[in-house]
C-alpha cells in the first residue's frame, strides 16, 4: 500500500474575521478536510477557493509558497499567512523524504530560482526557461520528483497538451508505486480520469465529495462533445 503523508487540514472556525481569505465561503464548511487516496483532487470555478486552500496547505507543509521545496525562499509578493495560522496540519506517522510545490501562477519565477540553485549541479538537462511551458513542467517533474514524497500542484495542465497530460499521469503512477501522495488543484478533465482519486468539487460555498461522472467538468465537456450544435445555440443566446 502507497504510504500517505497528510492525512488531512482542520480549521479553527472560531476566528472572528470578515477580510479575505476568511470571507470565502467554503470556510463556512470546512472543519476538516481529509486526504485518504493517493491522488486528491480539488476542482471547482475561478474563485471558489481552491487556490486559497491549496497555498494553505503549502504554508503547512513548510513550502515555499510561491513553489519550490524547502530549500526555495524566494519572494515576489506578500502572500497572506492569515489562514495559515488559522489551520492546522493532520499528519500520518510516515513522514516524506522529498516534498514539491507547484504554482502555475509564479511558475516563471520559480524557474528563475532554480536556475540559481541548480547551476551546475546536472539536475536538469537544460535551464527551464528554454523549454516551452509544457515541456519545462514536465521536465520539472520527471527530473526533480524524486519519490516517496508530498507533492502539491496548482493547475499543473497549464501549457500541457492532452498528450503530455497523458505522460504525466503516467509520472504520478509511478511515482505513487514510489510512495508518493499528490494534492492537485485543476481545471483539467483529462486529470480527473487518473484512477480511484479523490475529488472534491468546490460549490456554491461548500466542498462536496464527487464521483467522476457527478462533477462538473466531466458534465460540461460531455455536454460539449455530444451536443455541441444544443451548448453553442444556448450559450450565443445568453
Amino acid at each position: 500500500m502507497t504510504k500517505l503523508y497528510l492525512k488531512g487540514i482542520g480549521y479553527d472556525k472560531s476566528r472572528n474575521d470578515t477580510a479575505f481569505p476568511f470571507n470565502l465561503s467554503i470556510l463556512s464548511d470546512i472543519d476538516q478536510l481529509i486526504f485518504d487516496a493517493p491522488v486528491t483532487y480539488l476542482i471547482g470555478e475561478n474563485g471558489s477557493g481552491k487556490s486559497t486552500i491549496i497555498e494553505t496547505i503549502a504554508g503547512l507543509m513548510d513550502l515555499n509558497l510561491e513553489g519550490g521545496s524547502k530549500n526555495n525562499f524566494f519572494v515576489s509578493y506578500e502572500e497572506q499567512l492569515a489562514l495559515i495560522e488559522a489551520c492546522y496540519p493532520i499528519k500520518y506517522p510516515e513522514y516524506p523524504k522529498d516534498s514539491y510545490f507547484y504554482r502555475a501562477e509564479s511558475y516563471y519565477n520559480l524557474m528563475t530560482e532554480i536556475e540559481h540553485i541548480d547551476h551546475g549541479m546536472g539536475v536538469f538537462e537544460r535551464e527551464l526557461h528554454t523549454y516551452s511551458r509544457g515541456e519545462s513542467f514536465f521536465e520539472l517533474a520527471s527530473s526533480r520528483f524524486f519519490g516517496n514524497g508530498f507533492y502539491l500542484l496548482d493547475e499543473p495542465e497549464t501549457g500541457l497538451s492532452l498528450s503530455t497530460q497523458l505522460q504525466f499521469m503516467i509520472l504520478m503512477q509511478d511515482l505513487i508505486k514510489s510512495n508518493s501522495q499528490f494534492v492537485i488543484a485543476t481545471h483539467s478533465p483529462i486529470l480527473l480520469f487518473f484512477p480511484n482519486a479523490r475529488i472534491y468539487e468546490f460549490t456554491n460555498g461548500k466542498i462536496v465529495k464527487r464521483q467522476l461522472e457527478e462533477t462538473t467538468i466531466y458534465q460540461e465537456w460531455s455536454m460539449i462533445f455530444e451536443r455541441k450544435a444544443h451548448f453553442f445555440q444556448k450559450l450565443f443566446e445568453t
